[in-house]
């Protein structure tokens, strides 16, 4: 089990954390995340042989946000 941080911009509501948090949780391997808009960043716990943290940030990308490991 691994915990990696994300920094992730262009979240401006509620609503966009959410939908940050839906696309993480997902994605195979991930067992749990909270998403921060204050911080602006997510905290994963995953499988880092399932599912690596250069593709969590890919799929909140691909949701529309900058994403990358903190």
């Amino acid at each position: 089990m691994q915990t990696t941080t994300l920094t992730v911009d262009g979240m401006h509501c509620q609503g966009c954390v959410q939908i940050v948090q839906n696309v993480i949780e997902q994605q195979t391997g991930v067992k749990g995340c909270s998403v921060s808009l204050a911080d602006k960043q997510a905290r994963i716990a995953h499988d880092a042989e399932t599912v690596s943290s250069e593709a969590l940030a890919q799929a909140v990308q691909d949701a529309g946000y900058a994403a990358a490991p903190a």
